[in-house]
């Protein structure tokens, strides 16, 4: 005879037993209500959160497709003198002229 194998849905426990009896007597159900207050609230801002988190990775996203649009247009456009780049450009790119770079000594 084999023995039959259970996994973890086939577990008994007293938890069943104890929810039933609880709500049968009105302090068990008072605290039952309490309890469901309890992890509605939780769940609640938990909720809450969980939006904000998205709303911050959806404002994240378009920044980054804003970057990312600017530095397509800087590779992909041709190199024109800062005068006509200002123009056409409604977001300028900051650039240096070679003249006023400053050079920098490192030492480790």
């Amino acid at each position: 005879m084999s023995i039959e194998r259970r996994g973890l849905t086939h577990l008994r426990t007293m938890a069943g037993l104890r929810d039933a009896s609880r709500s049968r007597t009105s302090h068990g159900a008072l605290l039952e209500l309490s309890m469901l207050g309890a992890e509605t609230l939780r769940l609640t801002t938990e909720m809450q959160r969980a939006e904000r988190r998205c709303a911050d990775i959806r404002k994240r996203i378009a920044e980054i497709d804003i970057k990312a649009h600017r530095l397509h247009r800087f590779v992909e456009k041709p190199f024109t003198d800062a005068t006509s780049a200002a123009e056409a450009d409604p977001c300028p790119t900051h650039t240096v002229s070679p003249g006023k770079a400053k050079s920098r000594r490192l030492s480790y």
